[in-house]
């Protein structure tokens, strides 16, 4: 069990890392074709979740014990929170930072909750079936494009909901939420303020956070169910 946690901790880590820092109109490709190596780095190790709705749908599938899942799950959020720290550090906090906090606390943080929820669930849901055919099916046993395929479906979703922002990934969700708390280790002026600043807009947008993550979990949750009712045989 140990080398499958420190695979998963390890390109957990990296993804959220890359997801954080990478922006602009290549990030799906950057992010996609990192996710590509760390698939088939991580898959005959530990079957390359890095991803705790991807854990779940693999649970629900029963192709994953429930505790073991767990122990997945809480390693993909302690790296998550390592990413997090890297990620503020390299960020820091700046005069401009501040602005958009100001702004940002300004706004009802539920608007447009329902699109960019519905985006992050059918995106999780897609994800986590893709990932379900190419890498626990007795169809595909045996293939080498899973990575591929798994890449692909990444890199396009972000292209096809990159208007809402989506993550397809409770890790990385909450990796992105919390960096800013964190770029007060490389901050501009006052340390205290900023952090100040940077909890309260934490806080601002916990619930939009939070929406966002039970959609993927949901979507993951639904993607397996929704496996075995076509291929009841193979539960």
């Amino acid at each position: 069990m140990r080398p499958k946690l420190l695979i998963e901790g390890l390109a957990t880590f990296f993804l959220c890392l890359a997801c954080a820092l990478v922006q602009g109109p290549l990030a799906p490709f950057i992010i996609g074709a990192l996710l590509l190596a760390l698939i088939y780095m991580g898959g005959p190790v530990s079957q390359a979740h890095y991803n705790p709705a991807v854990t779940l749908a693999f649970c629900v599938r029963r192709r994953q014990a429930w505790s073991a899942g767990a122990a997945y799950v809480g390693v993909q959020l302690l790296a998550a929170l390592a990413a997090a720290v890297i990620a503020g550090l390299f960020h820091g906090h700046t005069e401009e930072n501040s602005q958009h906090i100001l702004d940002a606390l300004k706004e009802p943080v539920l608007d447009g909750w329902l699109a960019g929820s519905a985006a992050e669930f059918i995106g999780t849901f897609l994800l986590a079936f893709v990932i379900l055919m190419v890498a626990t099916s007795r169809r595909t046993v045996g293939n080498s494009y899973y990575g591929l395929a798994i890449a692909a479906t990444v890199a396009g979703l972000m292209g096809l909901f990159g208007a809402f922002y989506p993550d397809f990934n409770p890790a990385v969700s909450f990796s992105k939420g919390i960096e800013g708390c964190f770029s007060v280790l490389n901050a501009e002026g006052d340390a205290g303020l900023a952090f100040r600043q940077e909890f309260s807009f934490l806080a601002h947008s916990t619930p939009r956070l939070f929406l966002g993550v039970v959609a993927q979990f949901l979507g993951g949750a639904l993607a397996a169910w929704t496996f075995l009712g076509i291929f009841p045989e193979e539960r």
